[in-house]
């Protein structure tokens, strides 16, 4: 892979190109540090790649895309969680967080690889229409992964689902509680994230519940039916008759 890494300051291109010193099969060919040379240099260079931050001077890493009518697979890296509505709109392959991680690095570097295996074929810029009808075939399995786009009030924060130990309806919201004991409170419904975490992981035990089977640190079988989960955190849960059989297979393995 042919990468161009775009950011305005020096120690966090540096840490994008330490890391890629662990993928031996990516090339990279340049550097630039605000969003105007990144457009000139995508479109000399012709990378596969582009890692970019988004709030660069000259140019935005939003704009650079928006003004591009041949993309290359983007991953965006940035301090600002908040924009990851508007990355995915111009159709950003990933979005990284800054301090940068090196797991999910690596995942979203793997993500690029595959889709440019499966280009193969393929012309390997194809337009935005065709990435964003392509990007949406996939919004499914990209939302049931390691990372959990939620609104809070007005802005968009990325959860880590492997932090979550349980969501809570709580009437108008859905609370969902951290391994560290914090809370966060979204207006988006329950029955919407339990479509969004990944299944198998993420189980409904009551219609006001879902825990991260991780977390669950004993379970009780109740006198008149049901169970009662201890969490790792220590909290308390109750299952409702009718999410039984989960459970009970759960237990059973």
């Amino acid at each position: 892979m042919r990468a161009l890494i775009v950011d305005d300051e020096p120690p966090a291109r540096a840490q994008v190109r330490e890391f890629l010193m662990d993928e031996p099969d990516v090339n990279v060919l340049g550097e630039s540090g605000d969003g105007r040379s990144a457009l000139e240099q995508i479109r000399r260079l012709d990378p596969d790649l582009v890692f970019m931050d988004i709030r660069m001077p000259r140019m935005s890493g939003l704009e650079v895309l928006q003004s591009e009518a041949k993309l290359p697979y983007t991953i965006f890296t940035t301090a600002y969680s908040d924009y990851a509505v508007e990355a995915f709109s111009v159709d950003a392959l990933d979005y990284l967080v800054k301090p940068l991680e090196r797991r999910r690095f690596r995942q979203a570097v793997e993500r690029a690889r595959r889709y440019l295996e499966r280009d193969a074929t393929l012309l390997r810029r194809i337009d935005p229409a065709t990435l964003q009808a392509f990007l949406a075939s996939i919004s499914a399995a990209s939302h049931r992964c390691d990372r959990l786009p939620v609104k809070i009030g007005r802005t968009t924060q990325i959860f880590d689902t492997d932090m979550i130990e349980f969501v809570e309806a709580d009437g108008d919201y859905a609370a969902i509680h951290h391994k560290g004991g914090g809370l966060a409170r979204t207006r988006e419904g329950i029955a919407t994230l339990e479509t969004r975490l990944p299944a198998g992981r993420f189980v409904r035990i009551h219609r006001s519940l879902i825990v991260n089977l991780d977390c669950v640190r004993e379970v009780r079988s109740n006198k008149h039916g049901g169970f009662s989960l201890v969490m790792a955190s220590g909290h308390k849960l109750k299952s409702g008759a009718k999410y039984d059989d989960s459970l009970r297979k759960f237990v059973e393995n």
